[in-house]
Parts: structure tokens; C-alpha cells; sequence
């Protein structure tokens, strides 16, 4: 799921199942593996999931070369989980209307704890290997006098992790929680835990997936469009850098992770989240990649910085009205130009463009 940097994590989670100790780890792994081949998730002869050799948690090496342009494994849709194939998915859709949010995540959440807490989910294998939250440490989990140690060097994280927390906290407590006690005949009273609803915001951010929509050509093949995130066993396993080498390829009956460059026996395959800053890695997956790998990596400058600057460059040149004049010139295109990214991220999002 990640690439180091990572921080030493000491907490000492309640759900026992999933700490990571030894043979118990090898167990679950086995039965996940049997779980995927009984399920038609092909993995290539060419590559293994292991812990022994990944940069962070479990990760996929390569037991021999590949060649750029191979399948690495298949997913079949069936297998995909997301509100739609949970076992609550009429449930869901019947209460559709309850639970509309800001972020658009709460019924798959409601579907993440139900099956996490469901001794017969289908996903049971797959739920037992993943999330360990004791080694999911994004900065949501860090103590407030840790968190707040990021002032200074990472301040926009520490803004998203308290806004973060903020609407999740409200979201569970306005929505799920009513929803969930309402249902109680269906939903388990372990599902009433805020603390349980935060993992599994953590999950659903560092694990998900999100379908890219379609173009034209795929639409008239009848490929699903772009949907909330979901959780795609094995695909999330991998980790991420900057310069990946495999990239997960969305199919009608198939998700399949497929090498992008030649990759030597021995070493790991790494997917991409994205373009993706340190400040981001850190913020959603609870990492960074040492200088220089990413380079995607991005520098946050306030604006007041830069308004001071000018003042300083043009103090002989000009009076501070034409510098102010100037400033809000150059403001107003800023807003300008967010509000048409914004604007196009919508389009995007409900496939219109």
C-alpha cells in the first residue's frame, strides 16, 4: 500500500485479528491466496506476495523477469467491493437518499463495516490480510502533539487532517450512526464505534480505487462509468513510488494489473496512486518517498509570502496602491483559473467530459 518514509508506529490496536505476528501473518496470507485462485483471481506464475523484500507491509515481487506489456493478475468484478455487492447492497440502496454526504463514501463504509464485522463475508480472507491498522499510519492516528509537530514544515497537512477528522466525526454522527442504530437488526453494534468508522475512512482512502470513465468507444461496449471509490483485492497490495513499473487497467469483466516497463527477478512491482507531492503521500497514505524520487514533489508558498516579496522587489519602483492594484489583479485570476479546474473536476466526475 506504501513506499517508505514511514514512521515507527507503536499503537497498540483492539482488534487483535489484525496485528501482524509471525505465523498467524503466513496463515492469513495462505488462506487469502486460496481465496483468490477459488475465486478466478489469476495471479502470474512471474510474481509473489510477500512481506520478504517490500519496501513497506506486504508488496508483489517478481519471481523471474518481466517483460514490459504483462499481466501481472486479474481481478474478476465479482470480487470487486463496493456497496453494490455487499451483502447489504439492497439495504443501501434503499436508504439511498439517508445517505448522501459531503464526501459521497458513506454507503461503501457502511458496507466495509458490515462485511468487516461478518464472521461469513465473502471477503473474510481478504478483510483478514487487510487493512492491519496497526501499520496504517496516516496522520488522522498520530497523537494531537505529534500532529502538531508538522506546523511549519507540512502546514496544509496538518489543515486536512483536522478538517478530516472534523467531517468524519460529524458525518458519523449525522448519518451513520442513526442509520446504523435504526438497523441494528442488520448492522452489529461494534458498527456504533467512531473509532471503527475513522479506520475505515483510513482504509478506504489508502486502499481504494476509483474507475476512471469511460470514453466513447467503451460506453457503447457497456463499461460500468465512473463509480465511488471501491476496494480491489491484490491490486492493493502493491505499493506505490513515483516511477512505477505496473498500472491497473479497468476491463468489462476484468481488472488486470499490467507492467508498464521490464522488470528484473527479484524486484518489486510498484503501481502509481497519482502524481502525487510528498505533502499528499503523507496526508492520505501515511508516507513520503525521500528526496529525490518523487519528483512530483511540490513546495507550498502563501500567498503573503509572495505579496511581501513584490513589495520588497518594487519599494523603489512604485507606490503600494499600483502594488495592491496589481496583487488583486493577479488574485482574481488565481480564482479564475481554480474555478474552472473545479469546474472541469466536475465534469470529470460525472463523465461528461
Amino acid at each position: 500500500m506504501a513506499a517508505p518514509v514511514k514512521r515507527t508506529c507503536e499503537d497498540s490496536s483492539d482488534i487483535s485479528s489484525k496485528l501482524s505476528t509471525g505465523c498467524k501473518d503466513e496463515k492469513k496470507l495462505e488462506t487469502f491466496l486460496t481465496w483468490s485462485k477459488e475465486n478466478n483471481l489469476w495471479i502470474s506464475p512471474k510474481v509473489c506476495v510477500t512481506k520478504e523484500g517490500s519496501c513497506a507491509q506486504y508488496g508483489m515481487l517478481t519471481t523471474e523477469k518481466v517483460d514490459s506489456g504483462e499481466c501481472l493478475f486479474k481481478v474478476p468484478r465479482k470480487l470487486l467491493l463496493h456497496p453494490k455487492t455487499s451483502a447489504i447492497s439492497r439495504l443501501l440502496k434503499k436508504e439511498a437518499a439517508a445517505l448522501t454526504s459531503d464526501s459521497g463514501w458513506v454507503p461503501l463504509l457502511l458496507a466495509l463495516m458490515y462485511e468487516y464485522n461478518n464472521p461469513e463475508s465473502t471477503w473474510r480472507p481478504y478483510l483478514d490480510l487487510v487493512p492491519d491498522f496497526r501499520e496504517l499510519d496516516l496522520p488522522m492516528f498520530w497523537p494531537e502533539n505529534e500532529r502538531e509537530s508538522l506546523l511549519g514544515t507540512a502546514n496544509g497537512i496538518l489543515k486536512c487532517v483536522e478538517s478530516d477528522i472534523k467531517s468524519l466525526t460529524a458525518e458519523f454522527n449525522t448519518i451513520v450512526l442513526p442509520f446504523v442504530q435504526k438497523h441494528s437488526d442488520v448492522l452489529s453494534p461494534a458498527c456504533e464505534s467512531l473509532d471503527l468508522y475513522k479506520k475505515m475512512v483510513a482504509f478506504v482512502m489508502a486502499y481504494s480505487f476509483t474507475e476512471p470513465a469511460p470514453d466513447e468507444d467503451q460506453a457503447k461496449e457497456d463499461v460500468p462509468t465512473k463509480s465511488a471509490p471501491m476496494m480491489v483485492p491484490m491490486a492493493d497490495i502493491l505499493n506505490h513510488v513515483a516511477h512505477n513499473n505496473a498500472e491497473l487497467r479497468f476491463e468489462k469483466e476484468f481488472l488486470k494489473m499490467v507492467s508498464t516497463a521490464e522488470i528484473a527477478k527479484g524486484a518489486e512491482v510498484f503501481n502509481t496512486y497519482g502524481m502525487l507531492s510528498n505533502k499528499d503521500e503523507l496526508h492520505m497514505y501515511g508516507f513520503s518517498e525521500r528526496y529525490p524520487n518523487n519528483d512530483k514533489d511540490t513546495v507550498d508558498i502563501p500567498a503573503a509570502v509572495l505579496k511581501s516579496m513584490a513589495g520588497d522587489l518594487e519599494a523603489n519602483q512604485t507606490d503600494k496602491t499600483l502594488l495592491d492594484e496589481k496583487w488583486e489583479f493577479l488574485m482574481e485570476q488565481v480564482r479564475i483559473i481554480l474555478f474552472m479546474l473545479s469546474f472541469l473536476l466536475l465534469l470529470i466526475i460525472l463523465g461528461l467530459f
